[in-house]
């Protein structure tokens, strides 16, 4: 007796094929899922520790090549030098003037969520426009009359997630970085 087998699948082996594949692909795709949204914080991150670093290098290899004199304000009156004697100090939120060796003024000052450099007319923004500064503090201390001043720079970096904000109602996309150095002048 002769029996004979039709080529094809049989609808049991049909129905396994399908229940494994409809298994696997949601695990599938929430693996995807979750690997892009940490290569999308890891971008953010680095954008942030790019812009930060940046910053913080601008502002501290100017302001320690340059920097003779600081002023808590542009104006160049003797009543505005500040940490000039030994054991001053003085912060602000909002910006620091310093005088370079040609008597000319340069600073930096908070400009609506990043830093600026006051010494352009008009402001010229030191970061891109997808990273928020918040928190910017600039001071300066003096210790004893045979040192220099230096100059305390304090401020946090985050990624702007929209509407010039930090804040997002999924935590995953919030990053921000904390910034802070201590700069002492060489030429004061």
């Amino acid at each position: 007796m002769k029996r004979s087998f039709a080529n094809g699948f049989t609808l049991i082996e049909t129905i396994v094929v399908v229940a494994v594949i409809g298994l696997t692909l949601p695990v599938l795709f929430a693996i995807i899922f979750t690997l892009m949204r940490q290569q999308i914080k890891i971008y953010r991150l680095s954008q942030i520790k790019r812009g930060g670093d940046y910053l913080i290098n601008i502002m501290e290899n100017t302001i320690k090549d340059k920097a003779i004199t600081i002023y808590k304000s542009a104006v160049l009156d003797d009543s505005n030098i500040v940490c000039k004697d030994a054991l001053s100090s003085y912060s602000s939120t909002s910006n620091l003037y310093f005088l370079d060796k040609n008597e000319q003024l340069f600073g930096y000052k908070l400009n609506i969520n990043k830093v600026a450099s006051a010494s352009a007319n008009p402001d010229v923004d030191l970061i891109s426009g997808k990273i928020i500064v918040s928190g910017f503090s600039i001071g300066c201390s003096r210790n004893t009359i045979y040192s220099p001043p230096s100059v305390l720079l304090d401020f946090d970096v985050c990624f702007n997630t929209g509407a010039g904000v930090c804040t997002s109602t999924r935590p995953e996309e919030i990053t921000s970085m904390h910034y802070q150095t201590r700069i002492k002048l060489r030429n004061y």
